[in-house]
């Protein structure tokens, strides 16, 4: 029979105390030991928690990598960083440029211009930006289908234009196609069915630029020559109106002038001659009087008679008098 202070006996035979366990010690170590694993990881989950959301962006919510639905706007936002991610979207304008010059377009060191075909079978380049952005409002359904903008301009932006300009340009002869009125054809088409294509995947179309229409060099350059050719016609024309009006300016002086010039010589009759002549003999000294086919003037004639005429004909013998005053 053994007392409550025996010592236990191994089973190998040997004996040893069995210390004393302080409970109260190793609840307390516990407790400071998920103390300090919530310190230290309170800031780490709630920087992964943390979502925030810059200007000109949006962030589509994806749950065990699923789109939910939820679109965070700009601001400061939570997630359960255990189920929840995000992926940002630009909602800023962007462009999508389709060029000839190389390093001009979206496909650098590439000729990436669209070509088509004319009413008329000629083959035309036609460079083009197209700029857009996605709408905020329907940030989830652009990211279902497209994921981001890359994966849109190649699936969606570039078919589409390509095939709209091709069958617009298909209408159009060569000589209205690269004309004002001809681009505005081609814009007007590519912006109805983008719009229609972009409605329905979450963008917004802002604008079409048809910004050049290349043409062959041949035709290129016979379109040249024929404008210099119009317009050395034009400026032709022109020297010629210019010269026609001159014409006319100088034939309306000259009629001008014979019209006064009858008016003048209605109104310069005999006895205003002589009214004149007489006049005139008052404002000098010397007067020199030419004679007239009988020796004296007419209007001396006429008013001396043929007796003043006969007198003054003994006196100067028919030859030009100097009277003095």
């Amino acid at each position: 029979m053994s007392s409550g202070n025996d010592i236990p006996i191994d089973p190998d035979g040997s004996s040893s105390p069995i210390p004393d366990v302080d409970l109260s010690s190793i609840l307390g170590n516990t407790l400071l030991i998920g103390l300090a694993i919530v310190v230290i990881a309170a800031p780490v989950v709630g920087f992964m928690a943390w979502e925030p959301v810059e200007e000109g962006n949006v962030k589509v919510v994806k749950k065990w990598g699923a789109a939910t639905g939820t679109v965070f706007e700009p601001g400061a936002h939570f997630i359960n960083p255990v189920s929840q991610s995000t992926v940002s979207l630009s909602t800023r304008p962007q462009s999508y440029t389709m060029s000839a010059q190389q390093g001009d377009g979206n496909r650098e060191n590439t000729d990436d211009a669209i070509t088509v075909l004319t009413e008329d079978g000629l083959r035309v380049d036609i460079d083009i930006t197209i700029r857009y952005r996605v709408d905020s409002t329907e940030a989830v359904n652009f990211y279902r289908n497209y994921r981001g903008a890359e994966a849109a301009e190649q699936r969606l932006i570039r078919p589409s234009i390509r095939s709209v300009l091709r069958t617009e340009a298909g209408r159009l002869p060569v000589t209205e196609i690269y004309t004002g009125e001809g681009q505005t054809r081609l814009k007007q088409a590519a912006q109805e069915t983008l719009q229609r294509d972009f409605n329905e995947d979450g963008l917004i179309l802002e604008t079409v630029q048809i910004r050049n229409v290349n043409l062959p060099q041949e035709y290129a350059q016979s379109v040249e020559q024929k404008e210099i050719t119009k317009q050395r016609r034009q400026q032709k024309e022109n020297e010629l109106e210019v010269e026609k009006l001159e014409a006319d300016r100088k034939r309306i002086e000259a009629e001008g002038q014979a019209e006064a010039n009858r008016i003048l010589s209605e109104s310069l009759d005999q006895n205003v001659l002589t009214e004149k002549y007489i006049e005139k003999l008052d404002e000098t000294d010397t007067v020199y009087i030419p004679v007239g086919g009988e020796d004296y003037p007419q209007f001396v004639r006429n008013i001396e008679g043929s007796s003043g005429q006969n007198s003054a004909q003994g006196a100067n013998g028919g030859s030009t008098n100097q009277s003095s005053a």
